[in-house]
């Protein structure tokens, strides 16, 4: 039986809730099943997808079995994409960690560009991981597409990442909600921000072509 008014929209918002504290334990279970090397990427990657799901209206569907699908669906090219990603931020942690403790005033001068690299390269990952569940292209065609989506839209993305900081922040003032709503819920709102780029962008592509 359907219920409207109060009492629907009180349900409703249970079953989000719901959903969503059971894809992060499935996320935190898969994760560790792997071993975490083996098991976090394909897990975010697993997360992207079934928010995706939601986004579009597919919210009937079985959590466990879907989770598990996508997490077994192109496991080896996600883990490269991951660890492409991996590699990459540990180069600019490197870099981060060099010129901030470095008094050449030359090299302190590489701060603020070093800086704007490393947000760049924030947002690119995060668009590999929505474009990796909502397109089927190469790892670098990939990573090319992302950057150009940071690039081309900037508002969206900076919205994007100010949203999930904040939403970051709250939860850590509650840190007892991390194991339940610590990745599906900032999971949610990127995917949900890059699906609307996406939108965009395919809506805008149909009618320069119509």
């Amino acid at each position: 039986m359907e219920m409207n008014g109060f009492m629907g929209g009180i349900y409703k918002a249970a079953e989000w809730i719901m959903r969503l504290a059971i894809v992060n334990l499935l996320w935190l279970g898969f994760t560790f099943a792997g071993l975490i090397v083996g098991g976090l990427f394909p897990a975010t990657q697993a997360a992207f997808a079934i928010c995706r799901q939601w986004i579009r209206g597919e919210t009937d569907i079985p959590l466990f079995k879907t989770f598990l699908s996508y997490f077994k669906k192109d496991y080896w090219k996600v883990q490269r994409l991951g660890w492409i990603l991996a590699l990459i931020g540990f180069v600019l942690v490197v870099d981060v960690m060099f010129i901030y403790n470095h008094t050449n005033p030359y090299v302190t001068m590489l701060a603020m560009p070093i800086l704007l690299l490393c947000l760049l390269y924030i947002l690119t990952a995060v668009y590999a991981f929505t474009l990796f569940v909502h397109y089927e292209m190469p790892i670098f065609r990939l990573l090319k597409h992302a950057v150009l989506h940071v690039l081309v839209r900037p508002f969206l993305s900076i919205g994007m990442l100010i949203t999930s900081f904040g939403i970051s922040v709250l939860m850590l003032r509650f840190p007892g909600v991390l194991p339940f709503f610590g990745v599906s819920v900032p999971v949610f709102l990127l995917m949900w921000f890059s699906h609307t780029g996406f939108v965009r962008n395919e809506e805008k592509q149909q009618s320069q072509a119509a």
